[in-house]
């Protein structure tokens, strides 16, 4: 049978849903001269577009062709880190400003996984950086506000001055002298000459964190310096510590450690981090974050 009318006969064939893996054993077996199956031939006619589809789909099972008398298994390829990252750079970029007044206040709830079974946090952050607020056991509890890097006035003041460059962002967080991650990787120390770029890497994901409070032209270029860090790699489908699928966006340091950003499949926000070292998983994630007017508000 030439290819010709094989394609016909998938078009004929093909069901609106098929069993892929009843039809690659067809195609195998009409490829190699033997009969399918009794009974497993498709009766329903396909529209064009799916029959395509299909094919794609056998054309792939065909490639575990015997080289050598013995089957070679399919490569699947890894989905491209720049393309992936460039397109979460689009959606940002594409996002509507918010526009945050000092009085209001910074929302974050966040769990943790560290081997034990921790209460999820919920935070509040007066914009000016005068009040703190937490929820413990149900209770709020407002105090004066945090002056070191969790400050959210001073976090906004630093996204404000940040280069939309990507190369430049990239420059400004290889060459920070204080380290901003939302957990460290390394342990106990970071591979010769790797430390730039985890600086890089931990810097992104630590502003991602404060998504609703980043300019949407930042928040574009953080995507794009994570593509062009060396290295960094994506894989679908990764589980961050509550279980939630996303995006996993992969700095692997070996023995070291390696730390995964876990970015929301339908608009790529930040999910959380996910840190893997000697055998062992911690991981904190973002369950909630926003602008409210007053703290015990959430979004």
């Amino acid at each position: 049978m030439n290819e010709l009318e094989l394609l016909n006969e998938l078009r004929d064939e093909v069901p609106r849903r098929p069993d892929v893996r009843a039809e690659e054993q067809r195609l195998l077996a009409v490829i190699q001269g033997r009969s399918p199956a009794p009974g497993k031939r498709p009766a329903l006619r396909p529209r064009w577009g799916l029959a395509l589809v299909a094919c794609g789909v056998a054309a792939a099972a065909v490639t575990m062709t015997q080289l050598g008398g013995a089957e070679q298994p399919v490569k699947v390829r890894q989905p491209d880190p720049i393309g992936l990252l460039e397109n979460a750079a689009l959606v940002a970029a594409r996002t509507k400003a918010v526009e945050i007044r000092s009085g209001q206040w910074f929302y974050l709830k966040e769990s943790q996984h560290m081997g034990g079974n921790l209460p999820d946090f919920e935070h509040w952050s007066r914009m000016d950086g005068a009040k703190d607020a937490v929820r413990v056991k149900g209770k709020l509890k407002i105090g004066n506000g945090e002056k070191g890097p969790t400050n959210p006035g001073k976090t906004a003041q630093e996204l404000e001055a940040l280069p939309v460059d990507a190369d430049e962002l990239l420059a400004h967080f290889r060459g920070l002298k204080e380290e901003r991650y939302p957990m460290s990787i390394c342990q106990p120390a970071c591979p010769e000459g790797s430390l730039p770029d985890v600086n890089a890497f931990g810097a992104i994901g630590w502003y991602l964190k404060f998504g609703p409070m980043i300019p949407p032209e930042k928040a574009a270029a953080m995507y794009r310096a994570l593509a062009k860090i060396p290295n960094v790699t994506v894989q679908e489908n990764i589980s961050d510590g509550d279980g939630r699928k996303g995006i996993g966006v992969i700095l692997d340091l070996g023995e070291a450690g390696k730390g995964t950003y876990i970015l929301d499949p339908a608009d790529y926000h930040y999910m959380g981090i996910k840190v893997e070292q000697d055998g062992e998983t911690r991981s904190m994630s973002v369950l909630g974050s926003g602008i409210v007017d007053q703290p015990g508000q959430t979004p």
